[in-house]
């Protein structure tokens, strides 16, 4: 209880380092590009960016892969009826994880 005789509420959050702060601030301007490719998106602890469109997702760690993925995409005259095009541009992924490090965990 506090003072005031009700209960409070107890937060934790990740304490992120200065690059892993900028990563993600970088991924979250990305935010609007997304929501016009229509496209659902996440930004996962620490510094990762999940897209899915038509089913399909895609894990980004680099917000430059990201930003020249969406390029592709934003390029491509997808026929939303269909599935096939947006599934080959999410077929061939060249992102890999950080090394473990950078991600915060132990694998």
């Amino acid at each position: 209880m506090n003072p005031f005789g009700r209960k409070a509420d107890i937060r934790i959050t990740a304490d992120y380092s200065k690059d892993t702060n900028d990563r993600r601030k970088a991924f979250l301007a990305l935010r609007p590009r997304l929501r016009q490719l229509e496209m659902k998106y996440g930004l996962v602890d620490p510094a990762r960016m999940w897209v899915t469109k038509n089913g399909v997702s895609k894990d980004f760690y680099d917000f430059e892969d990201l930003r020249l993925f969406l390029d592709t995409f934003q390029h491509q005259h997808v026929d939303t009826e269909t599935s096939a095009q947006p599934q080959e541009l999410f077929k061939d992924s060249h992102n890999t994880p950080p090394p473990t490090s950078e991600r915060g965990g132990v694998d």
